[in-house]
């Protein structure tokens, strides 16, 4: 009886090296064909989380308007999002119409507190927004932006360049 469960195949060989080169080659074209498609919805996916967090800042600086007890002057607020961590870059800058330096640190440490300590040093995770928005000059920007006007009752009007951040968000 133990012979018997112990008798082996003799025709058992695995697979052909025919078998081994269809099975990669089916393999190769679906990675070719699938690709492109990976890459397009990486990037996409990088996009939209570089809008997100613009968009974050921006929630941020509404809720700090309309906050009564840590008001925002009136003015405008230029957040900026750049491809490094350059703090003369990323930040927050102030048109004509703010009043002081005083008001942006007011902006500066209320995204601080509601973002993270070092907001600062958020980057652009995509590469290809100068794909998307080319400055008056007819140069491509490599920033994304969006400027806070908040009025004397703390309503806060937001304008983003390129105008396409905002529907990513």
């Amino acid at each position: 009886m133990l012979k018997w469960f112990n008798k082996k195949k003799k025709d058992n060989k695995g697979f052909t090296l025919v078998e081994l080169v269809i099975v990669v080659a089916i393999l190769a074209i679906l990675v070719g064909l699938l690709a492109p498609q990976y890459t397009k919805y990486v990037e996409k996916s990088r996009k939209s989380a570089d809008a997100s967090n613009l968009e974050n800042m921006v929630r941020a600086v509404e809720i700090g308007a309309a906050d009564a007890t840590e008001s925002i002057p009136k003015g405008g607020y230029k957040i900026t999002l750049s491809p490094t961590d350059d703090a003369n870059v990323t930040g927050v800058a102030y048109d004509s119409t703010t009043p002081s330096a005083k008001d942006i640190e007011k902006v500066t440490n209320i995204l601080k507190a509601t973002i993270a300590e070092n907001w600062d040093k958020t980057m652009l995770k995509s590469s290809k927004w100068k794909d998307v928005y080319v400055q008056a000059d007819g140069t491509a920007a490599e920033t994304i932006s969006a400027t806070c006007n908040v009025d004397a009752e703390g309503a806060v009007t937001v304008t983003y360049v390129p105008a396409a951040v905002k529907d990513m968000a």
